[in-house]
């Protein structure tokens, strides 16, 4: 893995010319690129909540206990990521009066504008090699060496236009729809990697692509009215791929509370009512860009729901014949499992941006879309098994009877096959943003400051009481020893962070860059703020320096993450760190 790396960065450094364009072919018909880039974070902060560990009660003695968890103290390494992009754009255009195929393809259909892209990435994370132990030794092993390393074909598509107008793209390819930045509104097509760095890493980077085929309609212009388009996709082969779930023992994971002894599982997606699709109208009127989409895809992140499996005690009694009176004793209705659901749901959005009058050198962006039936979690809905925690008070859960009861109706649940729902609303999304450059020549008299800030909001039309994020805010746990039994067992009466009606969140990015030497230095300040209903704040504060230097590019950055434990930005709060990234551009 680090030689073929290595074999790549140095083949790009050795071909580039001096315009930074390599062409492979005299035609100039044929482009190679190539990204690379190595990147070392450093935990800053020590673990706070269930990465540190959990107390609990012992109910038999009636003493206090802890358990550590996933504690990884501060400083240590918290990423050693080196990445290599090499990209391949052929142009076939040129080559088509002299190719038979493409000959008889533009005389009965009008072909031209043939091109075929491939993009490989070979991803490496050394912190699981020699990061601390909770990285390299306690994270299973099959988890771990797809955490640490990926070499695999990740875009590769071809493009063709027919009777001049319609131009379509078949291939394992990303869909990118929308005009927020950091957090998605209509983008909401390909899954997300966030094994990697979470909302710490650029949307482009953590998309996952699918199969798909998508067309391009040119409808021309009218009126006011110009570059009109229709735009649509199909995913002609069903599949679920989310983005890649991260252990718990992984430095980029939420702890959503006390280890559980469910195992988590992925539906399966494999009928044609399961597939993307969709399409949108894309067109200009006057200095003003739109859009209206509407499209079918799978929630952006997963909802957790009790489920069982039947066919793995099926199988055990089968191979072991011996076991079958214990495991229909026990498991009945099978083993209980947390399915990880990926409910298809239907999007309906819009896009608009223009220049603000009286100021060419600001752009306002805004976009909206409408989620429909979109999951979300109601703990004694989804989890039937905590249902009868919630019934213990402060004098209760600490009864080593009533304990035991608990326990013997969570078993009944599991004997009984009583699955969790899956509760359902709509959920409306939008976004506006202003991104201005201006001049404050006291500071910087040869570039202007760029300045991007956004509103984000969400809004749950129909949230039943009860409403949360899977994330506990904290937990009960007691530990009694059942009458008859040799082995402690052990009750989590979990407390859940409560969803909310509304959530806001802004945005703020502000750089600008100088000469220096023979290279350009650009300082930059970033700001995330989760402001729940205006009731709660968690914030990311980001200074960064970066130095350019082509084909080189060195950067340096501060993540100092804040405030409450609650939404995207507050879920990773113990994350702060100091980043260091050098980065060949080709």
């Amino acid at each position: 893995m680090h030689r073929f790396g290595l074999i790549l960065l140095l083949l790009g450094v050795a071909v580039r010319p001096a315009w930074g364009v390599v062409f492979l072919d005299e035609d100039r018909a044929i482009v190679f690129t190539l990204r690379a880039y190595t990147q070392g974070r450093l935990l800053t902060q020590e673990p706070e909540r269930y990465r540190k560990g959990f107390s609990f009660f012992d109910a038999d003695s009636q003493t206090q206990g802890f358990q550590e968890t996933f504690a990884v103290g501060a400083p240590s390494l918290l990423q050693h990521r080196n990445y290599v992009e090499p990209q391949l754009n052929m142009d076939l255009s040129r080559r088509q009066n002299v190719t038979p195929l493409l000959q008889t393809l533009d005389e009965k259909f009008t072909l031209d504008n043939v091109k075929f892209f491939m993009g490989a990435r070979v991803e490496y994370d050394a912190v699981y090699r020699y990061g601390p132990d909770l990285y390299t030794d306690r994270i299973p092993e099959a988890a771990r060496d797809d955490l640490r390393s990926k070499a695999r074909l990740f875009e590769i598509y071809g493009d063709a236009r027919l009777f001049r107008r319609v131009t379509t793209r078949v291939g394992q390819q990303n869909i990118s729809w929308g005009e927020a930045d950091v957090f998605r509104i209509l983008d909401n097509i390909n899954p997300l990697d966030n094994t990697f760095g979470g909302f710490l890493t650029p949307l482009d980077e953590r998309r996952v692509p699918s199969f798909m085929i998508k067309s391009t309609v040119d409808l021309g212009s009218t009126g006011p009215i110009y570059n009109a388009a229709l735009e649509g996709f199909i995913e002609p082969k069903p599949a679920l791929v989310p983005g890649p779930t991260v252990p718990a023992e992984g430095p980029w994971s939420v702890v959503t509370g006390p280890p559980s002894p469910l195992s988590l599982r992925l539906p399966k997606k494999d009928r044609w009512d399961d597939a993307r699709g969709g399409g949108r109208l894309l067109f200009n009127c006057m200095d003003t860009s739109m859009s209206v989409a509407q499209y079918w895809t799978y929630t952006e992140s997963p909802t957790p729901r009790l489920a069982f499996d039947t066919a793995t005690p099926a199988q055990i009694k089968k191979g072991v014949p011996a076991t079958a009176t214990i495991v229909d004793a026990e498991y009945p209705k099978g083993t209980p499992y947390l399915e990880l659901a990926y409910p298809r749901i239907m999007v309906t959005g819009g896009t608009l941006s223009r220049p603000v009058p009286f100021s060419p050198y600001t752009i306002l962006r805004m976009e909206g879309a409408y989620l429909f039936d979109h999951p979300y979690f109601l703990p004694e809905e989804s989890l039937p098994l905590v249902a009868p925690t919630f019934e213990l008070d402060e004098t209760k859960r600490k009864n080593p009877s009533s304990i035991v009861d608990v326990l013997a109706r969570q078993k009944a649940i599991i004997q009984t096959g009583q699955e969790g729902g899956l509760p359902k609303s709509d959920l409306v999304k939008w976004a506006v943003g202003l991104d201005h450059n201006a001049w404050l020549r006291f500071l910087n008299p040869r570039q202007t400051f760029f300045v991007s800030a956004q509103l984000i909001g969400e809004h749950w039309r129909d949230l039943e009481p009860g409403a949360a994020y899977s994330v506990q805010a904290d937990s009960y746990v007691a530990r009694v020893l059942p009458p008859g039994q040799s082995q402690a067992q052990f009750m989590t009466q979990p407390d859940f962070i409560p969803l909310k009606t509304n959530a806001y969140r802004s945005t703020l990015l502000v750089q600008t860059g100088y000469p220096l030497g023979h290279g350009y230095i650009q300082p930059a300040f970033a700001t995330i703020a989760e402001l729940g209903e205006f009731d709660a704040l968690s914030y990311l504060l980001q200074p960064s320096l970066q130095y350019l230097l082509e084909p080189f590019r060195v950067r340096l950055e501060y993540n100092h993450i804040a405030g409450a434990y609650a939404g995207g930005v507050g879920f990773l709060k113990d994350r702060d760190n100091l980043m260091l990234k050098l980065e060949y551009v080709l």
